[in-house]
């Protein structure tokens, strides 16, 4: 069977259907992608987090709306990534801690030891009293994200009106 292969199967629910994909399935012990008999499903866990949102008006206005986003909490991700991952690592360093300010670096290795993401945070005292656990918290939120754990609902990969990878240039009325 190939890996990628995209399986789907109706299940009736309710008065719906839901839509189950390859990587829903319990995979059966032995094989080489083992999640330890069961899925994890992680919008039994999402939460909905204030946002503001952006908005330009026909006329050329601009109006900031109240929404609502939804959000993984870190730590469904680590119990998802563990309960698919048991032998991988996530390996968590303060890069830097000076002035009540601490940057912490995570780092995620598959089994073999290679390094599949890192992502650093910063926290200061002024934050939170307990800023260097939050920042290790949110340095591996990102290196799960990275990994695919919550990536969609992680507010820090969106980017906004400050896209950091994009190839188009402004126009200068735009300025």
């Amino acid at each position: 069977m190939k890996q990628n292969q995209n399986i789907t199967n109706q299940v009736s629910k309710g008065n719906g259907a839901i839509t189950l994909n390859k990587k829903s399935q319990p995979i059966t012990a032995g094989s080489n992608n083992h999640t330890n008999g069961s899925t994890f499903d992680p919008n039994k866990y999402m939460i909905k987090l204030p946002k503001t949102k952006k908005v330009v008006l026909a006329n050329g206005q601009v109006r900031f709306e109240k929404v609502e986003t939804d959000y993984l909490p870190v730590a469904p991700r680590i119990a998802w990534f563990r309960k698919e991952h048991a032998n991988w690592s996530i390996i968590t360093k303060a890069v830097r801690l000076v002035d009540k300010a601490v940057v912490m670096k995570a780092i995620i290795k598959d089994a073999e030891g290679r390094v599949i993401a890192t992502a650093r945070k910063k926290e200061t005292e002024n934050g939170f009293p307990d800023y260097i656990e939050k920042a290790e918290t949110g340095a591996v939120g990102r290196a799960l994200a990275m990994c695919g754990y919550g990536t969609l609902q992680a507010p820090e990969f969106d980017e906004g009106e400050r896209i950091a990878d994009t190839p188009v240039e402004k126009n200068e009325k735009d300025s």
